[in-house]
C-alpha cells in the first residue's frame, strides 16, 4: 500500500465515493499517490523509466458510480507517454480490512477517516479485486451495443449470457502484463493495463480464428469491450481451456525426465545437427529412447503451428488478413531491423563486459569481435529475390513455449497480442511467418538451457556430460518441430520461402531473437546470460 503524508483525502464529514475522489483538489491528490503505486504493479510496463508525473485523463463509472474505471496518463522524464486503465473502489470496515489481508498490492492509499460504525476506515484500492466489480464487467456483454456512456460491448453467437449467470469469479494468480479475471471454469476475461488507441491485436486474432477460420486450437473469442470514442480495446472475454500448464512447464518437466535419465549414460560424441530447412539431420537412437515424449510433443507443436499460420492465411476480403507478396522493401525493413538490433545489443554488452560474469568474459569478447559477421547474417535477407521469400501474413509475434496451454495430450495457443513493448501499429503488421518459427526453436534453447543449469545445481559434477546432452535434445526437439511445420506447410508452399531462402531468412531471425535474449538477460538476469550468448557465437561463425 502508498502511504502519503499529504492532507487526508476526504474530510471526516463526508461519506466518500468514487466520483467524489475524482474531482478538484481530492484529483490531485489521488494522482500525487500514482507515481508511488505504478512502479510495483507487475502489469506496470515503465518500471525502468524515472515517471515525471501520472493523471488521470478520463473516467467511466460503472454500477451506479460504485466503481471508475479511470485511464492513467503516465509521463516519463525523457518526455515519453503511456496510458494504462486502473479500476477504482473504495472500501472500509471488514472489506477493507480482507484487502489488506488478502490483496495488499491493491491498495492505493488509506483515506485518512473511518465511519463510525467500522474499526477499519476507508482505503482507495484497484477495483480488481471486488467482486462486485468483476460481475459489473461480465454485466456488460448482456446488453451489447453501446453498454455505457464511453464502454462499448460487442459479443460472437458463442457467448451465451446464461452460462455466466451467477459463475463467482477470481483474478488469475500469474504474474503479466494484463490482468486475467476468470469466472468458474467457464470464461476468462483478460483487462489490458496499457491501452492504445486502436483495437488490441489479441482480440483482433482470435476473434478472426474463431468466428473465420474455425481454428480450434484456441480459446474461442466470445466478446470484447472498447471505449467508444476510438475503439480503443479495454477487455477481451474468451472462452477458459481447462489445462495442465503452459508448455513452458510441460517441456521443463520433460527435461528434468530426460537429464535423470541420462545422467549416467555416456556423454554423447555428438551433440546433433541444428535444425535446418536445407538438411533432415537424422535424430540419433538414444535420443528417441530418452526424448520420445518431447519428440512427438515437438512434432504436433509444429504441425499445429503450421496450421495457425494456415489458418491466419485464409482467403478474406478482410484488407487486415490477406496475404500479400513480400516486397523489396519488406526484406529491406527486416534487414535494417535486424541490424539495428545487432548495433543495440552489441553496444550494450561492450558498455557491460567490464561487469560480465567471469565465466563468460572470453565469450563476450569473442562475440564482440564477430559484430561483423552478424551484420553479415542480417543483410544478407536485403539481397534476396522478394518473390523467393514468400508471403507476408499476420502472424502470433511472440511465440515462445510460455504461449501454449498443454490441453490433455494436445497445444492450445494464446496471448497474440505480440510483443508488448512494441507499438500497437507495430504488431499489427504482416510478417514472414517464419518470426513465429524463429520464437519457438529458441524457446526449445531456453527450455533446455535453464532445465539443464536447474538440474546441476544438484550434481554440479554432470555438468559437462550433460550439457552434451541439452543440445543433443535442443536439435533434436527443434529437428521434429521444424520438419513437421515445413510439412504441414506443403498446403501452401507459397506462404515460406523455399531452400535456401528459407534458411537465410530463419537464421536472420533467430539472430534478432537472440540479440533481443542477449539485451533482456544483460538488463534482467545476467546468470541467463550465457543462452544467448553461445546462440549468437554459433550464429556468428556460420555466415556461408
Amino acid at each position: 500500500m502508498v502511504q502519503t503524508s499529504a492532507s487526508p483525502l476526504l474530510s471526516k464529514a463526508e461519506t466518500p465515493t468514487i466520483t467524489s475522489l475524482l474531482q478538484g483538489m481530492r484529483l490531485e491528490l489521488v494522482q500525487e499517490i500514482l507515481p508511488k503505486y505504478l512502479p510495483h504493479q507487475r502489469w506496470f510496463g515503465g518500471k525502468s523509466k524515472v515517471i515525471l508525473s501520472a493523471r488521470i485523463s478520463s473516467s467511466v463509472t460503472l454500477a451506479g458510480g460504485e466503481y471508475a474505471v479511470a485511464c492513467v496518463e503516465v509521463i516519463y522524464a525523457d518526455q515519453a507517454v503511456e496510458s494504462y486503465q486502473l479500476p477504482l473502489a473504495i472500501a472500509c470496515g471488514e472489506v477493507a480490512e480482507e484487502l489488506q489481508r488478502a490483496a495488499p498490492k491493491a491498495i492505493l492509499a488509506n483515506l485518512g477517516i473511518t465511519p463510525d460504525d467500522a474499526s477499519t476506515g476507508y482505503v482507495l484500492f484497484d477495483a480488481t479485486a471486488s467482486e462486485g466489480f468483476r460481475q459489473s464487467l461480465l454485466d456488460l456483454f448482456n446488453k451489447p451495443g453501446n453498454a455505457g456512456a464511453e464502454i462499448t460491448a460487442s459479443r460472437s453467437l458463442a457467448f451465451l449470457p446464461q452460462t455466466l449467470s451467477g459463475m463467482r469469479s477470481r483474478v488469475g494468480s500469474t504474474e503479466q502484463s494484463n490482468t486475467s479475471i476468470l469466472f468458474g471454469e467457464q470464461a476468462i476475461l483478460k483487462l489490458f493495463r496499457r491501452v492504445q488507441p486502436g483495437e488490441n491485436p489479441d482480440v483482433e486474432m482470435t476473434r478472426f480464428l474463431t468466428d473465420v477460420t474455425h481454428f480450434k486450437n484456441i480459446p474461442a473469442y466470445l466478446g470484447e469491450l472498447h471505449r467508444s470514442s476510438d475503439q480503443t480495446t479495454l477487455a477481451f472475454l474468451q472462452a477458459f481451456a481447462p489445462n495442465q500448464g503452459d508448455g513452458w512447464s510441460w517441456f521443463a518437466e520433460e527435461l528434468a525426465r530426460f537429464y535423470e535419465s541420462v545422467e549416467d549414460c555416456t556423454s554423447p560424441a555428438s551433440r546433433g545437427k541444428p535444425a535446418s530447412f536445407l538438411n533432415c539431420a537424422e535424430i540419433p537412437t538414444k535420443v528417441q529412447e530418452h526424448a520420445g515424449l518431447a519428440l512427438n510433443a515437438a512434432t504436433l507443436l509444429g504441425t499445429r503451428t503450421a496450421e495457425m499460420h494456415l489458418a491466419l492465411a485464409t482467403p478474406t476480403d478482410d484488407s487486415a488478413f490477406t496475404a500479400q507478396a513480400a516486397t523489396r522493401e519488406d526484406l529491406a525493413h527486416d534487414a535494417a531491423r535486424v541490424r539495428d538490433q545487432a548495433e543495440r545489443a552489441m553496444a550494450a554488452l561492450q558498455r557491460s563486459v567490464a561487469s560480465v560474469p567471469n565465466d563468460l568474459a572470453d565469450r563476450a569478447a569473442l562475440l564482440l569481435s564477430r559484430r561483423d559477421d552478424l551484420l553479415y547474417r542480417a543483410q544478407a535477407l536485403a539481397v534476396g529475390s522478394p518473390e523467393d521469400f514468400g508471403q507476408r501474413l499476420r502472424i502470433h509475434g511472440d511465440y515462445h513455449l510460455g504461449q501454449l496451454l498443454r490441453v490433455e495430450s494436445d497445444f492450445f495457443i494464446v496471448d497474440f497480442e505480440g510483443e508488448p513493448a512494441r507499438p500497437l501499429a507495430e504488431r499489427r503488421e504482416k510478417q514472414s511467418p517464419l518470426k513465429d518459427v524463429a520464437g519457438m526453436l529458441r524457446s526449445f534453447s531456453y527450455a533446455s538451457q535453464s532445465a539443464l543449469d536447474h538440474y546441476v545445481q544438484r550434481r554440479p559434477e554432470k555438468a559437462d556430460s550433460l550439457s552434451a546432452w541439452a543440445s543433443l535434445w535442443e536439435n533434436a526437439v527443434s529437428t521434429s518441430f521444424l520438419e513437421a511445420y515445413s510439412e504441414a506447410m506443403q498446403q501452401r508452399s507459397d506462404l515460406i520461402p523455399q531452400p535456401p531462402q528459407a534458411e537465410v531468412m530463419l537464421l536472420a531471425f533467430l539472430l534478432e531473437k537472440s540479440l533481443y535474449e542477449l539485451l533482456y538477460e544483460l538488463n534482467n538476469r545476467p546468470t541467463w546470460l550465457h543462452i544467448p550468448l553461445n546462440a549468437l557465437l554459433v550464429l556468428a561463425s556460420n555466415t556461408a
